[in-house]
């Protein structure tokens, strides 16, 4: 079973070892992760499968609004370089997700539940509105190269027998986050070749009985 807890500087070395999943040039640094330790331990979760460190997230309260995307012009602004922004608990209003990833051993359904589930319950503790991520969209290389070229804007929001054609956007809107419109698909903001460099500014609307009462709102 997996188990999720918040992460102490203790658990460093299982940390980075979770992130050689990565990519190489994906890979945050360990004086990164301290940082993200420091700065808001709150939001930095370790997930555990017989005593081993089998997952990591992290994330940090921030500022979005839904009409627009400022802000949001790529990852690296939006993380500070992955080290994360000042935080202002007076105007965050989103729980935003900095990283986070499964070791491939462990993947499977539960593993990502858990992991959506504590960032959502985080965002509720903290009475914020959104929880917040900048998704790959890694089917688009090839989608565009077997279909002919298309907008990654028009792509997102491609469906097949009901489903988004993307598989990563798909398993996002499954755990009940949508891309708002098109301007939520934004180019040049992190460098993925599969997803041609684009990242889509996925949200999910909490409701306001999980923040404390009245009617859910919808997405």
């Amino acid at each position: 079973m997996v188990k999720a807890r918040r992460a102490s500087v203790a658990d460093i070395d299982g940390i980075m070892r979770v992130e050689e999943d990565w990519p190489e040039h994906q890979r945050a640094r360990r004086e990164t992760m301290l940082v993200r330790l420091a700065k808001f331990p709150q939001g930095f979760w370790v997930f555990e499968q017989d005593g081993e460190i089998i997952g990591t997230l992290t994330s940090c309260p921030m500022r979005y609004e839904r009409g627009g995307r400022k802000g949001f012009r790529s990852w690296d602004e939006v993380t500070n370089h992955g080290e994360l922004p000042d935080i202002d608990m007076a105007t965050a209003n989103a729980l935003y997700l900095v990283s986070g990833t499964i070791r491939k051993e462990a993947r499977g359904a539960r593993a990502y539940a858990l992991l959506i589930e504590t960032s959502v319950e985080l965002a509720e503790e903290l009475g914020l509105d959104y929880v917040v991520a900048g998704a790959k969209i890694p089917g688009y290389d090839a989608y565009c190269r077997r279909h002919g070229e298309v907008d990654a804007r028009d792509y997102a929001f491609l469906e097949l027998n009901g489903c988004l054609i993307d598989p990563f956007l798909e398993v996002y809107r499954g755990y009940g986050f949508t891309v708002p419109d098109r301007d939520h698909i934004v180019s040049d903001f992190y460098p993925d070749s599969p997803s041609r460099n684009h990242g889509a500014i996925v949200v999910r609307e909490l409701t306001r009985a999980g923040r404390g009462g009245g009617e859910p709102s919808s997405d």
